[in-house]
């Protein structure tokens, strides 16, 4: 969002400064923003939305037998599944999820293991998916920012300089992902595979989501 300082905004969202709500209907006006953006500046206008610990939402996931059957129908139809929370906590997996996002499970979190040394090994284009990871990790601490996740992310992600980088670099936020703008990965035998996400709200209730992963021919840039 052009003219729209990324320091006021860190303001708004570390709770250091309470936006009035002609402020907001004039940031998005005058700046003509986006509908993420405008969602994401009410979010920060409102109290933030309580989320239960990740430990429980786990627990409460892989206790459900349905939801288990649902990644093995994914799994058996080729389809990466996950079940994430809305800080992309990893709550439930297939085992094609854990084999395409090497180190996974020792990592727990996606945006996490976006910055980790497996995302630079797996990621055609690391910087663009990490970007993007930002933009949506920016708009759910707007609606999650005092839950226990928000603070684990931000202390996880604090010591890497790339996500500082990118944190600082723009103020654009994002709730989904086109389901043309494919993810691009390497895949065995220097191959490569794309990928079509989908994320669906699961448990409504509980802030629980899927994201599965669809594998297509190849269709990103020339591969070395």
């Amino acid at each position: 969002m052009v003219g729209f300082s990324a320091v006021h905004l860190g303001r708004i969202e570390r709770g250091e400064r309470e936006p009035s709500l002609s402020t907001l209907e004039g940031v998005i006006l005058g700046y003509r923003s986006d509908q993420a953006m405008a969602a994401h500046l009410h979010d920060l206008a409102l109290p933030d939305i309580p989320l239960a610990p990740t430990h429980y939402l786990r627990t409460y996931v892989q206790a459900e037998t349905a939801l288990a059957v649902n990644l093995e129908r994914f799994q058996a139809r080729g389809v990466l599944a996950a079940y994430i929370d809305p800080m992309w906590n990893v709550l439930s997996r297939n085992d094609l999820f854990a084999d395409a996002l090497t180190g996974i499970d020792d990592v727990g979190s996606a945006p996490v293991w976006m910055f980790s040394e497996h995302a630079e090994t797996v990621l055609v284009d690391p910087d663009g998916e990490r970007s993007w990871a930002v933009a949506m990790m920016k708009s759910a601490l707007g609606r999650h920012r005092t839950s226990v996740q928000a603070k684990e992310l931000v202390a996880a992600l604090a010591p890497s300089s790339e996500a500082q980088r990118l944190w600082a670099a723009s103020v654009n936020v994002s709730r989904g992902r086109d389901s043309r703008c494919l993810l691009h990965a390497h895949g065995t035998n220097h191959s490569g595979i794309s990928y079509q996400l989908s994320l669906t709200d699961s448990i409504v209730a509980k802030h629980i989501r899927l994201i599965t992963a669809t594998p297509e021919s190849y269709s990103g840039p020339e591969l070395d």
